[in-house]
Parts: structure tokens; sequence; C-alpha cells
């Protein structure tokens, strides 16, 4: 079983304020997605007050659709970001793969999250990998586009994952 990530911040910076965080547990070749291994969290911005806010990613936030604002800035249902990270911890410890789009982002930034409340990575450095790089390698690459709602860019991932897989014939890693 391999889990997907995804967050959104406030910034791109390993410091950046995270607002939301998704996972999910999933088969990247038997098509199977794992719903019962799968978080969805709100965090609490105003227990971030360590981590950094970028102005230019403020003002992108702006220019997306109200239905993603509401998800991202929305107040109701948000937890510490130290218990997310917890509940995020349980989940990799569980898995053999964590995959994100990209390790240069998501990753970095929940590993300075994770050192910044003195919690141990849930994860080997050598099983993260790049979903993005997966993708690109498909000849009929496609992009299915970003909602900014972490859990649905997550399932959009996996999908996109597991097609580029089949289309590979790709069987195990």
């Amino acid at each position: 079983m391999d889990l997907m990530l995804d967050i959104e911040t406030l910034g791109s910076a390993p410091d950046s304020v995270i607002l939301t965080i998704a996972a999910c547990a999933f088969d990247p070749f038997s098509g199977t997605i794992y719903d019962k291994h799968a978080m969805y969290r709100r965090i609490d911005t105003e227990c971030q007050d360590d981590r950094s806010i970028d102005d230019l990613t403020v003002e992108w936030w702006a220019k997306q659709s109200l239905e993603a604002q509401e998800e991202a800035f929305g107040e109701h249902d948000r937890i510490p970001l130290e218990d997310a990270l917890q509940e995020l911890s349980n989940l990799i410890w569980k898995s053999n793969i964590t995959w994100a789009n990209g390790i240069s982002f998501d990753i970095t930034i929940l590993e300075n999250a994770f050192k910044s409340y003195g919690m141990r990575l849930p994860w080997q450095y050598y099983n993260v990998l790049d979903a993005r790089t997966v993708y690109r390698m498909n000849p009929d690459h496609e992009r299915l586009g970003n909602s900014h709602h972490a859990f649905e860019d997550v399932i959009l991932q996996i999908s996109l994952l597991q097609r580029t897989f089949k289309k590979l014939g790709i069987k195990n890693l």
C-alpha cells in the first residue's frame, strides 16, 4: 500500500503556513484506493505564528474560485497542525512509498513542520517518490487539472499515476 499526499499552503518556503493536508492510501497498479486509510484535515492557521506567509501566494489565492478560497480559508473544522501531523505520520508509517507531485514542495514543507514540533520524520528519504516525473514518462501525458482542494487533488494524482503505470505496462517498482 502506497500513500499519495498533497497540501495547500500560504507560500512555497519550507516554513510556509499549511492550510490543508490530504493523504490517501492506494495500490499504484490495481487501481484500488483505500478510503479507510485516508485523511483530509483543515489546519488552524492561528497556531502557526512561527511559520511564514508569502504575499504573492495570498494574492494568488485571492484569484482562485470562491469555493477554493472557502475551503482553504473557512474557519470551520480546523485542527492544530501538530495533531494533523501526528495523524499523517500514522498513515505514512503504514505505507510502503510516499508519493507527492514533486518532492521539493509538499515533502519539504511537511519535513519542516515535523521538525518544528520535534517529531520524527515518518518516511525514509528513499521511500519518497515524485509522481509528476512518472506522469511525464507517459507519451500520452495528460494534465488532470488542480482544484486546490488537497483531497480532490490527491485522488486526481492517484488516478493519473495509476493510468500512467497501466499505459507503460509497469506492474511493480
